[in-house]
Protein backbone atom coordinates (compact mmCIF):
# COMPACT_ATOMS: atom_id res chain seq x y z
CA UNK A 1 0.00 0.00 0.00
CA UNK A 2 1.59 3.26 -1.13
CA UNK A 3 1.59 6.19 1.27
CA UNK A 4 -0.08 9.40 0.17
CA UNK A 5 2.39 11.64 2.04
CA UNK A 6 5.81 10.96 3.57
CA UNK A 7 7.93 13.28 5.70
CA UNK A 8 11.67 12.57 5.89
CA UNK A 9 14.77 14.12 7.45
CA UNK A 10 12.78 15.55 10.34
CA UNK A 11 13.32 15.78 14.07
CA UNK A 12 10.10 14.14 15.23
CA UNK A 13 8.85 14.40 18.82
CA UNK A 14 5.99 11.91 18.86
CA UNK A 15 5.00 12.45 22.55
CA UNK A 16 4.43 8.68 22.44
CA UNK A 17 6.32 6.96 25.24
CA UNK A 18 6.56 3.78 23.14
CA UNK A 19 8.65 5.61 20.50
CA UNK A 20 9.55 9.15 21.58
CA UNK A 21 11.47 10.16 18.45
CA UNK A 22 11.89 9.44 14.76
CA UNK A 23 13.03 11.12 11.55
CA UNK A 24 10.25 10.06 9.18
CA UNK A 25 6.48 9.61 9.02
CA UNK A 26 4.42 7.90 6.32
CA UNK A 27 0.70 8.69 5.96
CA UNK A 28 -2.09 7.04 4.05
CA UNK A 29 -5.31 9.00 3.74
CA UNK A 30 -6.05 10.64 7.09
CA UNK A 31 -4.03 8.16 9.20
CA UNK A 32 -0.42 7.63 10.16
CA UNK A 33 0.86 4.55 8.37
CA UNK A 34 4.41 4.23 9.70
CA UNK A 35 6.97 6.02 11.88
CA UNK A 36 10.70 5.43 12.00
CA UNK A 37 13.90 6.35 10.26
CA UNK A 38 13.88 7.63 6.70
CA UNK A 39 14.70 4.23 5.22
CA UNK A 40 11.76 2.63 7.00
CA UNK A 41 9.15 5.15 5.89
CA UNK A 42 10.46 5.37 2.30
CA UNK A 43 9.53 1.71 1.89
CA UNK A 44 5.91 2.88 1.79
CA UNK A 45 6.44 5.23 -1.13
CA UNK A 46 4.52 4.58 -4.32
CA UNK A 47 4.27 6.31 -7.69
CA UNK A 48 1.73 8.86 -6.37
CA UNK A 49 3.36 9.49 -3.00
CA UNK A 50 4.41 13.03 -2.15
CA UNK A 51 7.70 13.02 -0.24
CA UNK A 52 8.73 16.12 1.72
CA UNK A 53 12.31 16.56 2.94
CA UNK A 54 12.08 18.58 6.18
CA UNK A 55 15.76 19.49 6.27
CA UNK A 56 16.01 18.73 9.99
CA UNK A 57 12.97 20.76 11.05
CA UNK A 58 11.06 19.80 14.21
CA UNK A 59 7.83 17.80 13.98
CA UNK A 60 5.12 17.65 16.67
CA UNK A 61 1.55 16.41 16.99
CA UNK A 62 -1.06 18.95 15.90
CA UNK A 63 -1.92 21.27 18.78
CA UNK A 64 -5.29 21.23 20.56
CA UNK A 65 -6.81 24.47 21.90
CA UNK A 66 -9.40 22.70 24.00
CA UNK A 67 -11.33 25.74 25.25
CA UNK A 68 -11.79 28.66 22.90
CA UNK A 69 -14.58 30.44 21.05
CA UNK A 70 -14.17 29.97 17.29
CA UNK A 71 -17.53 31.62 16.62
CA UNK A 72 -16.71 34.73 18.66
CA UNK A 73 -13.13 34.73 17.42
CA UNK A 74 -14.20 34.58 13.79
CA UNK A 75 -16.67 37.43 14.19
CA UNK A 76 -14.21 39.53 16.24
CA UNK A 77 -11.68 39.33 13.42
CA UNK A 78 -14.03 41.69 11.55
CA UNK A 79 -14.46 44.14 14.45
CA UNK A 80 -12.31 46.95 15.80
CA UNK A 81 -9.23 45.48 17.49
CA UNK A 82 -9.25 47.15 20.91
CA UNK A 83 -6.50 44.97 22.39
CA UNK A 84 -3.70 46.68 24.33
CA UNK A 85 -1.20 45.84 21.61
CA UNK A 86 -3.33 47.39 18.86
CA UNK A 87 -5.01 50.23 20.79
CA UNK A 88 -3.16 51.21 23.97
CA UNK A 89 -4.82 54.62 24.49
CA UNK A 90 -8.37 55.80 25.01
CA UNK A 91 -7.96 58.51 22.39
CA UNK A 92 -6.75 55.93 19.90
CA UNK A 93 -9.76 53.79 20.70
CA UNK A 94 -12.12 56.70 20.20
CA UNK A 95 -10.45 57.48 16.88
CA UNK A 96 -11.09 53.93 15.67
CA UNK A 97 -14.77 54.24 16.59
CA UNK A 98 -14.92 57.59 14.79
CA UNK A 99 -13.45 55.99 11.66
CA UNK A 100 -15.98 53.16 11.86
CA UNK A 101 -18.90 55.62 11.75
CA UNK A 102 -17.87 56.50 8.19
CA UNK A 103 -18.43 52.98 6.86
CA UNK A 104 -21.10 51.42 9.09
CA UNK A 105 -24.34 50.67 7.25
CA UNK A 106 -27.76 51.85 8.41
CA UNK A 107 -29.10 49.63 11.18
CA UNK A 108 -25.73 48.09 11.95
CA UNK A 109 -23.79 48.41 15.19
CA UNK A 110 -20.14 49.30 15.65
CA UNK A 111 -18.46 46.42 17.49
CA UNK A 112 -15.04 46.25 19.14
CA UNK A 113 -13.33 43.74 21.37
CA UNK A 114 -10.22 43.34 23.46
CA UNK A 115 -9.73 46.42 25.64
CA UNK A 116 -8.18 45.91 29.07
CA UNK A 117 -8.80 48.72 31.52
CA UNK A 118 -5.69 47.76 33.49
CA UNK A 119 -3.51 48.36 30.41
CA UNK A 120 -5.37 51.28 28.83
CA UNK A 121 -3.45 54.54 29.28
CA UNK A 122 -6.21 56.06 31.45
CA UNK A 123 -6.32 52.96 33.71
CA UNK A 124 -10.12 52.83 33.78
CA UNK A 125 -13.04 51.45 31.81
CA UNK A 126 -14.24 53.65 28.96
CA UNK A 127 -17.71 55.08 29.51
CA UNK A 128 -20.76 55.71 27.40
CA UNK A 129 -19.75 59.39 27.39
CA UNK A 130 -16.41 58.47 25.80
CA UNK A 131 -18.15 56.53 23.07
CA UNK A 132 -20.92 59.12 22.63
CA UNK A 133 -18.33 61.75 21.66
CA UNK A 134 -17.46 59.85 18.48
CA UNK A 135 -20.44 57.60 17.67
CA UNK A 136 -23.46 59.89 18.05
CA UNK A 137 -26.69 57.99 17.44
CA UNK A 138 -25.03 54.88 16.01
CA UNK A 139 -25.23 52.06 18.59
CA UNK A 140 -21.81 50.84 19.66
CA UNK A 141 -20.54 48.04 21.89
CA UNK A 142 -16.98 47.63 23.18
CA UNK A 143 -16.29 44.27 24.83
CA UNK A 144 -13.51 43.80 27.37
CA UNK A 145 -10.81 41.22 26.65
CA UNK A 146 -12.38 38.76 29.10
CA UNK A 147 -15.78 38.89 27.39
CA UNK A 148 -17.50 39.22 30.76
CA UNK A 149 -18.27 42.91 30.47
CA UNK A 150 -18.87 45.48 27.78
CA UNK A 151 -19.17 49.25 27.45
CA UNK A 152 -22.00 50.57 25.30
CA UNK A 153 -22.93 54.06 24.20
CA UNK A 154 -26.14 55.95 24.94
CA UNK A 155 -27.73 54.90 21.65
CA UNK A 156 -27.35 51.24 22.65
CA UNK A 157 -28.69 51.91 26.15
CA UNK A 158 -31.75 53.63 24.69
CA UNK A 159 -32.44 50.72 22.32
CA UNK A 160 -32.26 48.33 25.26
CA UNK A 161 -34.37 50.55 27.51
CA UNK A 162 -31.65 50.76 30.16
CA UNK A 163 -31.77 53.79 32.44
CA UNK A 164 -31.46 54.66 36.13
CA UNK A 165 -34.59 52.67 36.94
CA UNK A 166 -33.38 49.42 35.33
CA UNK A 167 -32.82 46.62 37.83
CA UNK A 168 -29.73 44.44 37.69
CA UNK A 169 -30.52 41.09 36.03
CA UNK A 170 -29.79 37.88 37.92
CA UNK A 171 -26.10 37.13 37.54
CA UNK A 172 -25.24 40.56 36.17
CA UNK A 173 -24.71 44.21 37.02
CA UNK A 174 -25.49 47.53 35.36
CA UNK A 175 -22.68 49.73 36.66
CA UNK A 176 -23.87 53.18 37.72
CA UNK A 177 -22.29 56.51 38.64
CA UNK A 178 -22.80 58.31 41.94
CA UNK A 179 -26.07 59.78 40.65
CA UNK A 180 -27.41 56.31 39.84
CA UNK A 181 -27.10 56.71 36.05
CA UNK A 182 -25.67 53.86 33.95
CA UNK A 183 -22.04 54.51 33.03
CA UNK A 184 -22.34 52.23 30.00
CA UNK A 185 -20.45 49.36 31.64
CA UNK A 186 -22.49 46.14 31.71
CA UNK A 187 -21.15 43.13 33.60
CA UNK A 188 -21.92 39.45 32.98
CA UNK A 189 -25.60 38.78 32.13
CA UNK A 190 -26.37 42.52 31.97
CA UNK A 191 -24.70 42.42 28.54
CA UNK A 192 -27.62 40.33 27.31
CA UNK A 193 -29.98 43.26 27.83
CA UNK A 194 -28.19 44.98 24.97
CA UNK A 195 -27.23 41.95 22.88
CA UNK A 196 -30.92 41.19 22.39
CA UNK A 197 -31.15 44.33 20.23
CA UNK A 198 -28.13 43.70 18.00
CA UNK A 199 -29.18 42.64 14.46
CA UNK A 200 -29.06 38.87 14.11
CA UNK A 201 -26.31 37.28 12.07
CA UNK A 202 -27.22 35.01 9.16
CA UNK A 203 -26.26 31.38 8.76
CA UNK A 204 -23.76 32.35 6.05
CA UNK A 205 -22.26 34.99 8.35
CA UNK A 206 -21.79 32.31 11.01
CA UNK A 207 -20.21 29.82 8.62
CA UNK A 208 -17.84 32.46 7.27
CA UNK A 209 -16.80 33.38 10.82
CA UNK A 210 -15.96 29.73 11.54
CA UNK A 211 -13.91 29.47 8.35
CA UNK A 212 -11.99 32.67 9.20
CA UNK A 213 -11.23 31.43 12.69
CA UNK A 214 -10.38 27.92 11.53
CA UNK A 215 -7.91 29.14 8.94
CA UNK A 216 -6.17 31.21 11.60
CA UNK A 217 -5.94 28.16 13.84
CA UNK A 218 -4.38 26.11 11.05
CA UNK A 219 -1.84 28.85 10.39
CA UNK A 220 -0.79 28.63 14.04
CA UNK A 221 -0.53 24.81 14.06
CA UNK A 222 -3.79 24.18 15.89
CA UNK A 223 -5.64 21.23 14.38
CA UNK A 224 -8.27 20.63 17.10
CA UNK A 225 -10.34 23.01 19.21
CA UNK A 226 -13.05 22.99 21.83
CA UNK A 227 -15.92 25.35 20.98
CA UNK A 228 -16.78 26.64 24.44
CA UNK A 229 -20.33 27.87 23.83
CA UNK A 230 -23.03 26.56 21.51
CA UNK A 231 -26.21 28.49 22.26
CA UNK A 232 -28.41 28.28 19.17
CA UNK A 233 -29.63 26.03 16.40
CA UNK A 234 -28.02 28.37 13.85
CA UNK A 235 -24.61 27.91 15.44
CA UNK A 236 -25.08 24.14 15.47
CA UNK A 237 -26.29 24.16 11.88
CA UNK A 238 -23.29 26.21 10.74
CA UNK A 239 -20.88 23.69 12.21
CA UNK A 240 -22.81 20.74 10.82
CA UNK A 241 -23.14 22.16 7.31
CA UNK A 242 -19.45 22.95 7.12
CA UNK A 243 -18.62 19.45 8.33
CA UNK A 244 -20.91 17.73 5.85
CA UNK A 245 -19.41 19.82 3.04
CA UNK A 246 -15.87 18.94 4.13
CA UNK A 247 -15.17 22.62 4.83
CA UNK A 248 -14.69 22.60 8.61
CA UNK A 249 -11.05 23.71 8.97
CA UNK A 250 -10.29 22.16 12.39
CA UNK A 251 -11.63 19.26 14.45
CA UNK A 252 -14.14 20.63 16.95
CA UNK A 253 -15.58 19.45 20.26
CA UNK A 254 -18.80 21.32 21.07
CA UNK A 255 -19.73 22.53 24.56
CA UNK A 256 -23.50 22.88 24.76
CA UNK A 257 -24.82 25.68 26.97
CA UNK A 258 -27.43 24.10 29.22
CA UNK A 259 -29.82 27.06 29.40
CA UNK A 260 -30.11 27.19 25.62
CA UNK A 261 -29.80 23.57 24.50
CA UNK A 262 -30.46 20.96 27.19
CA UNK A 263 -34.24 20.72 26.71
CA UNK A 264 -33.85 20.00 23.00
CA UNK A 265 -30.97 17.58 23.51
CA UNK A 266 -32.87 15.62 26.15
CA UNK A 267 -35.87 15.33 23.83
CA UNK A 268 -33.78 14.20 20.86
CA UNK A 269 -31.54 11.84 22.81
CA UNK A 270 -28.38 13.75 21.90
CA UNK A 271 -25.46 13.09 24.23
CA UNK A 272 -21.70 13.55 24.60
CA UNK A 273 -19.66 11.67 22.00
CA UNK A 274 -22.10 11.78 19.10
CA UNK A 275 -20.43 12.84 15.86
CA UNK A 276 -17.34 11.93 13.88
CA UNK A 277 -13.62 12.66 13.83
CA UNK A 278 -14.26 16.26 12.76
CA UNK A 279 -17.24 17.31 14.85
CA UNK A 280 -18.43 15.88 18.16
CA UNK A 281 -21.01 16.76 20.78
CA UNK A 282 -19.10 17.53 23.96
CA UNK A 283 -20.18 18.44 27.48
CA UNK A 284 -23.22 20.26 28.83
CA UNK A 285 -21.97 23.56 30.22
CA UNK A 286 -22.84 26.50 32.45
CA UNK A 287 -20.90 29.68 33.26
CA UNK A 288 -20.87 30.35 37.01
CA UNK A 289 -18.85 33.54 37.39
CA UNK A 290 -16.86 36.22 35.64
CA UNK A 291 -13.17 36.99 35.26
CA UNK A 292 -10.25 37.49 37.62
CA UNK A 293 -8.84 40.43 35.71
CA UNK A 294 -12.24 42.12 35.63
CA UNK A 295 -12.90 41.48 39.34
CA UNK A 296 -16.10 39.55 38.66
CA UNK A 297 -14.78 36.04 39.44
CA UNK A 298 -16.81 34.80 42.46
CA UNK A 299 -14.58 34.73 45.54
CA UNK A 300 -15.05 33.93 49.23
CA UNK A 301 -13.07 37.08 50.08
CA UNK A 302 -13.57 40.61 48.72
CA UNK A 303 -11.31 42.21 46.15
CA UNK A 304 -8.64 44.63 47.42
CA UNK A 305 -10.02 48.12 48.07
CA UNK A 306 -13.56 46.90 47.30
CA UNK A 307 -14.89 45.45 50.57
CA UNK A 308 -18.34 44.81 49.08
CA UNK A 309 -17.15 43.18 45.87
CA UNK A 310 -16.94 39.38 46.05
CA UNK A 311 -17.44 38.99 42.29
CA UNK A 312 -20.59 37.70 40.62
CA UNK A 313 -22.28 34.32 41.08
CA UNK A 314 -24.43 33.69 38.02
CA UNK A 315 -26.56 30.81 39.37
CA UNK A 316 -27.83 29.53 42.70
CA UNK A 317 -26.55 26.23 44.08
CA UNK A 318 -30.02 24.77 43.59
CA UNK A 319 -30.03 25.63 39.89
CA UNK A 320 -26.53 24.23 39.39
CA UNK A 321 -27.49 20.99 41.14
CA UNK A 322 -30.65 20.58 39.09
CA UNK A 323 -28.99 21.41 35.76
CA UNK A 324 -26.01 19.10 36.09
CA UNK A 325 -28.12 16.29 37.53
CA UNK A 326 -30.27 16.51 34.41
CA UNK A 327 -27.16 16.53 32.23
CA UNK A 328 -25.76 13.46 33.97
CA UNK A 329 -29.07 11.64 33.60
CA UNK A 330 -29.07 12.44 29.87
CA UNK A 331 -25.60 10.95 29.40
CA UNK A 332 -23.62 14.15 29.14
CA UNK A 333 -20.15 14.95 30.28
CA UNK A 334 -20.42 18.07 32.45
CA UNK A 335 -18.32 21.19 32.45
CA UNK A 336 -18.53 24.66 33.92
CA UNK A 337 -16.77 27.99 33.73
CA UNK A 338 -15.46 28.78 37.20
CA UNK A 339 -12.54 31.06 38.04
CA UNK A 340 -13.06 32.28 41.62
CA UNK A 341 -12.80 29.88 44.55
CA UNK A 342 -16.46 30.40 45.48
CA UNK A 343 -17.58 29.48 41.97
CA UNK A 344 -15.28 26.43 41.89
CA UNK A 345 -16.64 25.30 45.26
CA UNK A 346 -20.24 25.54 44.02
CA UNK A 347 -19.45 23.71 40.79
CA UNK A 348 -17.70 20.84 42.59
CA UNK A 349 -20.72 20.54 44.88
CA UNK A 350 -23.07 20.38 41.89
CA UNK A 351 -20.86 17.79 40.16
CA UNK A 352 -20.70 15.68 43.33
CA UNK A 353 -24.46 15.65 43.63
CA UNK A 354 -25.07 15.00 39.92
CA UNK A 355 -22.61 12.09 39.71
CA UNK A 356 -23.91 10.59 42.95
CA UNK A 357 -27.45 10.62 41.56
CA UNK A 358 -26.38 9.33 38.13
CA UNK A 359 -22.93 7.68 38.30
CA UNK A 360 -20.94 7.56 35.07
CA UNK A 361 -17.95 5.31 34.49
CA UNK A 362 -14.93 7.30 33.30
CA UNK A 363 -16.97 10.51 33.27
CA UNK A 364 -14.14 13.04 32.70
CA UNK A 365 -16.17 16.03 33.95
CA UNK A 366 -14.29 19.30 33.62
CA UNK A 367 -13.86 22.67 35.28
CA UNK A 368 -13.04 25.29 32.68
CA UNK A 369 -10.43 27.87 33.81
CA UNK A 370 -10.30 26.61 37.42
CA UNK A 371 -8.31 29.66 38.45
CA UNK A 372 -8.22 30.45 42.17
CA UNK A 373 -7.80 27.20 44.03
CA UNK A 374 -7.76 26.13 47.69
CA UNK A 375 -6.26 22.96 49.17
CA UNK A 376 -9.68 21.58 50.09
CA UNK A 377 -10.93 22.18 46.54
CA UNK A 378 -7.94 20.33 45.12
CA UNK A 379 -8.70 17.32 47.31
CA UNK A 380 -12.38 17.29 46.33
CA UNK A 381 -11.47 17.58 42.64
CA UNK A 382 -9.05 14.70 42.99
CA UNK A 383 -11.62 12.51 44.73
CA UNK A 384 -14.10 13.19 41.93
CA UNK A 385 -11.39 12.77 39.24
CA UNK A 386 -12.20 16.08 37.57
CA UNK A 387 -10.21 17.61 34.71
CA UNK A 388 -8.96 21.20 35.05
CA UNK A 389 -8.92 23.18 31.80
CA UNK A 390 -6.78 26.28 32.41
CA UNK A 391 -5.47 28.94 30.04
CA UNK A 392 -1.75 29.54 30.68
CA UNK A 393 -2.07 32.56 28.38
CA UNK A 394 -4.03 34.28 31.15
CA UNK A 395 -0.73 34.42 33.07
CA UNK A 396 1.01 36.29 30.27
CA UNK A 397 -1.77 38.54 28.99
CA UNK A 398 -3.80 39.07 32.18
CA UNK A 399 -1.35 38.17 34.93
CA UNK A 400 -0.37 41.73 35.78
CA UNK A 401 -4.00 42.48 36.66
CA UNK A 402 -4.15 39.27 38.74
CA UNK A 403 -1.14 40.50 40.69
CA UNK A 404 -3.13 43.64 41.52
CA UNK A 405 -6.40 41.85 42.26
CA UNK A 406 -5.25 38.93 44.44
CA UNK A 407 -2.95 38.46 47.39
CA UNK A 408 0.25 36.42 47.22
CA UNK A 409 -1.42 33.65 49.22
CA UNK A 410 -4.22 33.34 46.67
CA UNK A 411 -1.84 33.55 43.73
CA UNK A 412 0.23 30.62 45.07
CA UNK A 413 -2.58 28.27 43.95
CA UNK A 414 -3.72 30.25 40.90
CA UNK A 415 -3.96 28.00 37.82
CA UNK A 416 -1.74 25.55 39.77
CA UNK A 417 -0.47 23.42 36.90
CA UNK A 418 2.53 22.00 38.74
CA UNK A 419 0.35 21.01 41.70
CA UNK A 420 -2.23 19.43 39.43
CA UNK A 421 0.42 17.35 37.69
CA UNK A 422 2.00 16.29 40.97
CA UNK A 423 -1.44 15.17 42.21
CA UNK A 424 -2.06 13.08 39.11
CA UNK A 425 -4.46 15.38 37.26
CA UNK A 426 -4.35 15.77 33.47
CA UNK A 427 -4.58 19.57 33.02
CA UNK A 428 -5.60 20.67 29.56
CA UNK A 429 -4.17 23.66 27.70
CA UNK A 430 -6.27 26.28 25.94
CA UNK A 431 -6.42 30.00 25.09
CA UNK A 432 -10.09 30.98 25.48
CA UNK A 433 -9.57 33.02 22.28
CA UNK A 434 -10.59 35.73 21.66
CA UNK A 435 -10.29 36.39 25.41
CA UNK A 436 -6.54 36.02 24.94
CA UNK A 437 -4.83 35.51 21.57
CA UNK A 438 -4.78 31.97 20.22
CA UNK A 439 -1.04 31.96 19.46
CA UNK A 440 -0.02 28.66 21.09
CA UNK A 441 3.64 29.40 21.74
CA UNK A 442 2.92 32.40 23.96
CA UNK A 443 0.56 30.08 25.80
CA UNK A 444 3.13 27.32 26.18
CA UNK A 445 5.77 29.87 27.21
CA UNK A 446 3.49 31.07 30.00
CA UNK A 447 3.02 27.54 31.34
CA UNK A 448 6.77 26.99 31.43
CA UNK A 449 7.90 30.41 32.74
CA UNK A 450 4.86 31.82 34.65
CA UNK A 451 5.93 35.28 33.41
CA UNK A 452 3.44 38.08 32.75
CA UNK A 453 3.59 40.58 29.91
CA UNK A 454 5.51 42.93 32.23
CA UNK A 455 7.94 40.10 33.11
CA UNK A 456 6.58 39.66 36.61
CA UNK A 457 6.45 36.16 38.07
CA UNK A 458 3.01 34.79 38.88
CA UNK A 459 3.23 31.77 41.19
CA UNK A 460 6.63 30.63 39.85
CA UNK A 461 6.44 27.40 41.88
CA UNK A 462 3.70 26.32 39.47
CA UNK A 463 6.02 26.22 36.43
CA UNK A 464 5.88 23.03 34.35
CA UNK A 465 8.39 21.44 31.98
CA UNK A 466 8.19 21.92 28.22
CA UNK A 467 7.19 18.26 27.89
CA UNK A 468 4.35 18.72 30.37
CA UNK A 469 3.22 21.89 28.56
CA UNK A 470 3.20 20.20 25.16
CA UNK A 471 1.16 17.33 26.56
CA UNK A 472 -1.38 19.83 27.93
CA UNK A 473 -1.89 21.04 24.35
CA UNK A 474 -1.93 17.62 22.69
CA UNK A 475 -2.69 14.30 24.39
CA UNK A 476 -4.32 15.81 27.50
CA UNK A 477 -6.69 17.77 25.29
CA UNK A 478 -7.56 14.59 23.42
CA UNK A 479 -8.17 12.82 26.74
CA UNK A 480 -10.58 15.54 27.89
CA UNK A 481 -12.74 14.84 24.82
CA UNK A 482 -12.46 11.01 25.02
CA UNK A 483 -10.24 10.96 21.91
CA UNK A 484 -6.82 9.93 23.22
CA UNK A 485 -7.07 6.74 21.15
CA UNK A 486 -7.37 8.82 18.00
CA UNK A 487 -5.14 11.88 18.28
CA UNK A 488 -2.73 13.79 20.49
CA UNK A 489 0.43 11.77 19.77
CA UNK A 490 2.21 10.59 16.62
CA UNK A 491 1.66 6.84 16.41
CA UNK A 492 0.72 4.33 13.71
CA UNK A 493 -3.05 4.24 13.20
CA UNK A 494 -3.70 7.65 14.77
CA UNK A 495 -5.06 10.63 12.86
CA UNK A 496 -2.34 12.29 10.79
CA UNK A 497 -2.57 15.70 12.48
CA UNK A 498 1.01 16.96 12.49
CA UNK A 499 2.88 20.27 12.52
CA UNK A 500 6.37 21.32 11.48
CA UNK A 501 8.01 24.21 13.35
CA UNK A 502 11.23 26.16 12.90
CA UNK A 503 12.73 25.53 16.35
CA UNK A 504 12.84 22.59 18.73
CA UNK A 505 10.85 23.57 21.84
CA UNK A 506 12.86 21.09 23.91
CA UNK A 507 16.07 23.04 23.28
CA UNK A 508 14.67 26.57 22.92
CA UNK A 509 15.20 28.81 25.96
CA UNK A 510 11.91 28.90 27.90
CA UNK A 511 11.64 32.69 27.63
CA UNK A 512 12.05 32.44 23.84
CA UNK A 513 9.37 29.82 23.21
CA UNK A 514 7.06 32.50 21.81
CA UNK A 515 9.50 32.99 18.90
CA UNK A 516 8.75 29.52 17.51
CA UNK A 517 7.01 29.75 14.14
CA UNK A 518 4.79 27.21 12.49
CA UNK A 519 5.97 26.15 9.03
CA UNK A 520 3.44 23.48 8.03
CA UNK A 521 0.14 22.12 9.32
CA UNK A 522 -0.98 18.67 8.24
CA UNK A 523 -4.58 17.83 9.07
CA UNK A 524 -5.91 14.39 8.32
CA UNK A 525 -2.88 13.59 6.16
CA UNK A 526 -3.36 16.70 4.02
CA UNK A 527 -1.11 19.77 4.04
CA UNK A 528 -3.71 22.29 5.15
CA UNK A 529 -1.35 25.25 5.61
CA UNK A 530 2.23 25.95 4.64
CA UNK A 531 4.44 29.00 5.14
Amino acid sequence: MGATLILTNGHVHTLDQRRPSATGIAMFGDRILAIGDDETVRQFAGPETRVVDLDGKTVLPGLNDNHCHPLNYGFALGWIDASPAATPTLEGLKQKFAEATKTVKAGEWIRARGYDDTRLDVHRHPTRADLDEVTGDIPAMLTRTCGHMSVVNSAALRLAGIDSSTSDPEGGRVVRDKAGEPTGLLQETAQNLVRAHIPKTTLEDTKNALIRAGNKFLEMGITSVGEAAIRSSQEMRAYQELNVAGELPVRTYLMMIIDNTLNAMEELGVRTGMGDDWLKIGPAKLLQDGSGGGRTAAMTVPYPDEPDNFGIQVYSQEYLDESFTRAAAAGFQGCAHAIGDQAIDMIITAFERALTAHPQQDHRWRIEHCGMMRQDLLQRMKQLELIPVPQPSFIYYLGDSYLENFSEDWLALSYPMRTWLDMGFKPVGSSDAPVTPAEPWYNIRAAVTRLTRDDQEMAPDQRVSIDDALRMFTINGAYASFEEHNKGIIREGMLADIIVVDQDPYTTHPESLHTINNLMTISGGRIAWEA
